[in-house]
């Protein structure tokens, strides 16, 4: 019995040790820094601000209406209009849409006071976009509402001899933040940024070169990356791109060239040395007060052969793969869920560089809609519930041939009274997807969700081939893309087509009414009606001789009798 109690009393103390280290584990959980893009209340960025303890989820959001079309309704406007007025408010409040500044601050400051003012400055510049908001005219997208992210970026940018910032090649103005540029100039007039122009493998060289123009009538430093090829050269595999056949005989252009590893550590190690050694030049410039906070960064570059590399840009753009590329190894985490880098890494190349990694930041803007970001990439996937006007996105920038193609699908033809060049509709590309790839719900329904998830994904990734012209320049290649160089993408002639028959149009025109209600129900029913007695057999005529017409109205038939007084 003894030796019993002696078990029974040591489980005792092994489950209260237990409960004990679990109790203290909580209290000492450190907080997950957790990008925020979704507050649109004022008050919940003040409450969270003066409680940093209180998880993010708990803060009441209110929805707010990011879609011009939505809003049309409300005026009697045109589409044109609005988007003219729009266009002018933009430019009006340009110059409030500015990326947080860091407050200056002193080597005596306490942490206290530091955090203070940081906060007091967020607030401040929260609120002015707040204003924004409340502008009708406006359509401000949604950016990154949390501090700490944004206390990420002032370290890297203060931190950093050279400033990376990293785009997509398809659309590099979209994540480009000119602002972004401006503050790092503010913080030391001799900082530069370099636009990294990633995943560049998947733009046909003229398209480069198109780009190459812009760049340079713009005075804009930049360099032509491939993450996902420099990745598989480390790993000894060779990627072919599809791109690659056209691209044979203009590699040659340095202008227009993809660099490989170690050409890109070398361009950026001469730009950082170059901006040291003026640095060093300036000895009459000391710089303002603000500058004292990456004065230690400064300092050790100058007296040393070391200089700082930092990667800022959107999330999901390839920052953790061109650090993963350039160091040699897996460094940092790779998803294609926004959000993954959550504090900025320092990785030491060598003795004389070193590169900083920053978390993805979504910057705030006024030209793009809340379903382009989501089918950038910007915004996470699988946190989206308007699948349909995401999707419809991706519709509208491939042509309809290249994704039947690709996805081996017959999408529906546009109907006759309709243009034959418009993109297909989200509806019938998700529906169709469905149908091909058996995607269905536990109702029987077409599992448009799942469908447009894997969309999108294949958009993200390249699947889809797309991109964006530079602005005021027009696609240099007249026919569209041959994916498999025995498919050729062209217009169809409209003379070859048949003529459609004549009752198919008036059934569609019918249809077309019945669904914008300018006819009735009824006309309808008697036309089908009408339609299905050619199918019926020849009955007797019956005397309707006593039937009247019915002054009331009310569709029943009247009997008239005929009474003898």
């Amino acid at each position: 019995m003894g030796k019993n109690q002696k078990t029974g009393v040591g489980r005792a103390l092994v489950k209260q040790h237990n409960q004990q280290s679990k109790e203290n584990g909580r209290l000492q959980k450190k907080n997950v820094l957790e990008s925020f893009t979704e507050i649109s209340d004022i008050d919940a960025i003040i409450e969270q601000a003066e409680h940093p303890q209180q998880p993010l989820f708990s803060i009441p959001q209110r929805p707010i209406n990011l879609d011009l079309s939505s809003s049309i309704g409300k005026n009697e406007m045109t589409l044109e209009e609005m988007r003219k007025q729009q266009t002018r408010e933009e430019a009006l409040h340009a110059s409030s849409l500015r990326v947080p500044r860091r407050p200056p601050w002193r080597a005596y400051m306490s942490v206290e006071e530091l955090d203070d003012n940081e906060r007091q400055a967020f607030l401040i510049w929260r609120r002015r976009l707040a204003r924004l908001e409340e502008n009708e005219n406006l359509v401000l997208t949604p950016f990154e509402k949390n501090l700490d992210i944004w206390r990420q970026l002032w370290r890297v940018v203060e931190r950093s001899d050279l400033l990376v910032m990293v785009v997509d090649s398809r659309d590099p103005l979209f994540y480009r933040c000119p602002d972004l540029e401006a503050y790092a100039r503010e913080v030391d007039d001799h900082k530069r940024t370099l636009l990294l122009v990633n995943k560049a493998d998947l733009l046909p060289a003229s398209v480069r070169e198109k780009w190459v123009e812009y760049f340079c009538a713009h005075n804009i430093l930049y360099i032509f990356w491939s993450a996902k090829a420099a990745s598989a050269a480390v790993e000894g595999k060779m990627l072919r791109s599809p791109l690659e056949a056209d691209d044979s005989g203009k590699n040659n252009n340095p202008d227009t060239k993809i660099y490989d590893r170690d050409e890109l550590l070398a361009r950026m190690q001469s730009e950082a040395e170059k901006i040291v050694e003026m640095r060093r030049n300036s000895s009459s410039d000391t710089g303002p007060s603000n500058i004292q906070s990456s004065g230690e960064n400064v300092g050790g570059s100058s007296s040393s052969n070391n200089v700082i590399v930092g990667f800022v840009g959107y999330p999901n753009v390839g920052k953790s793969s061109t650090i993963n590329a350039l160091v040699g190894k897996k460094r940092t985490g790779v998803t294609s869920t926004p959000g993954k880098t959550k504090h900025f890494q320092t990785l030491i190349i060598s003795d004389q560089l070193t590169l900083c990694d920053c978390p993805g930041l979504v910057f705030p803007s006024f030209s793009s809609s809340r379903y382009k970001m989501i089918a950038c990439g910007v915004l996470p996937i699988d946190r989206m519930t308007e699948h349909r006007e995401a999707v419809q996105v991706v519709a509208d920038k491939v042509p309809r041939q290249v994704i039947e193609e690709i996805y081996k699908i017959s999408l529906p033809k546009p109907k006759p009274y309709e243009p034959q060049s418009r993109p297909p509709l989200a509806s019938e590309l998700l529906r169709a997807y469905c149908a091909s790839r058996g995607y269905v719900t536990a109702s029987g329904l077409p599992d448009e969700t799942r469908a447009a998830r894997q969309i999108l994904k294949d958009y993200i990734d390249g699947k889809l081939p797309h991109h964006e012209m530079p602005p005021g320049m027009s696609n240099v290649e007249p026919d569209p893309v041959n994916l498999h160089g025995s498919v050729s993408y062209g217009t169809e002639d409209v003379d070859s087509k048949v003529a459609p028959d004549f009752e198919q149009v008036l059934d569609d025109l019918n249809s077309f009414d019945l669904a914008n209600g300018l006819v009735s129900n009824e006309v309808t029913i008697k036309k089908s009606d009408a339609s299905h007695n050619h199918h019926k057999k020849p009955q007797g005529k019956k005397d309707r001789s006593q039937r009247t017409e019915n002054n009331d109205a009310d569709g029943m038939p009247v009997v008239k009798f005929l009474r003898n007084h």
